[in-house]
């Protein structure tokens, strides 16, 4: 496959990373609970790191690498500003944010290793497959500690 395709597909993922990344930035500086904040800053702290990830091995590719986030992503940081002005910060609806936004990330994964197996180089596809299960793995931790919030 042209590595043209193969660029459109890995920044479609890098850009979901950089959104992440921004996420759970702006997340943990709202979160009240502190074992909260470290995580999604650590969880903020790798996204950027697959993101980087991602960007060199599109480079050793001699393509462009996505070094920005989404329009979208910019959207939704507008809106949630504005809903910041008539809203009180809670840790809940926070962390709820955070699982919508991995909804979407883990889709984009997946789509990209469904359509990407055979036509992405086996590097760049294992190290996608390698960040989807770690992303997974994230996800289960943010319904866990859902789980725990809301119980109480």
């Amino acid at each position: 496959m042209e590595n043209g395709k193969i660029a459109r597909e890995v920044n479609y993922i890098i850009i979901h990373n950089l959104d992440a990344q921004e996420a759970y930035t702006d997340a943990a500086s709202n979160v009240e609970n502190d074992r909260l904040r470290k995580a999604m800053l650590d969880e903020a702290d790798r996204r950027g790191s697959y993101a980087r990830e991602l960007q060199r091995e599109l480079n050793d590719l001699g393509e462009e690498a996505a070094e920005d986030t989404s329009a979208e992503a910019a959207w939704r940081r507008i809106w949630l500003d504005f809903k910041d002005i008539f809203t009180t910060k809670d840790d809940v609806a926070i962390v709820e944010e955070c699982k919508k936004a991995d909804d979407e990330t883990v889709i984009a994964y997946d789509t990209v290793l469904q359509i990407g197996d055979g036509f992405l180089p086996s590097r760049v596809y294992n190290i996608i497959s390698k960040q989807r299960k770690e992303i997974g793995l994230t996800y289960q931790a943010l319904l866990k500690f859902h789980e725990v919030l809301v119980e109480h």
